[in-house]
């Protein structure tokens, strides 16, 4: 029984605190004064200073906590303001691109109805009543589409006996069954049905 009369008679362990960098010489201090037995004192002057100070502050908590209000009010009523006018200016932006692009994808509309047979790629257009017709091809495009390389598809072109062969043997190898005739003037490849 005695030893648990001494162990509940012992000083609780010091605890460690954190204190900002500014009072830190001010709690060594502190500190010193409390090992030297002086802590009735020292905690005396701690409550005479607070206090002091309580009694010396002009401060009314709950206009300070209005005008905190009022402040913070302000500073949410401008920000949704603010973003309310960048997302007008986006919207706005948005609004402008998408008329380009409609005015681009119609002037492509009618440049592809108004051409019959554009001679840079592969041409595919819309007759009107729902399917592709596909028009002519590039020797790079057709060799794509059958695939093999350019230069085999000339050599296949250029060994064919009579151009039958060669539109049989590209029909063979065309994903949609279409044989392909070459026609020199132009340099591109018609299909054959």
């Amino acid at each position: 029984m005695p030893a648990q009369k001494t162990q509940s008679k012992k000083q609780p362990p010091s605890e460690m605190i954190r204190v900002p960098v500014a009072l830190k010489e001010a709690v060594r201090e502190l500190s010193r004064l409390h090992r030297q037995g002086r802590t009735t004192e020292l905690l005396q002057g701690i409550q005479e200073l607070v206090t002091k100070l309580d009694s010396t502050a002009d401060i009314d908590s709950n206009a300070s906590i209005q005008q905190l209000s009022e402040r913070v009010a302000q500073l949410e009523s401008r920000r949704e303001s603010d973003f309310a006018g960048e997302l007008r200016e986006e919207l706005t932006a948005i609004s402008l691109r998408v008329e380009q692009l409609e005015k681009a994808y119609n002037q492509l509309i009618i440049y592809l109805n108004s051409k019959s047979k554009p001679r840079q790629s592969s041409s595919r257009y819309y007759t009107g009543q729902g399917e592709v017709k596909i028009d002519t091809y590039t020797p790079q495009n057709l060799a794509k589409r059958l695939g093999v390389d350019k230069d085999t598809l000339s050599q296949k072109r250029i060994t064919a006996k009579k151009p039958e062969e060669f539109i049989s043997w590209s029909r063979g190898r065309d994903p949609s069954g279409l044989g392909w005739s070459y026609n020199p003037e132009s340099g591109l490849y018609h299909p054959v049905r």
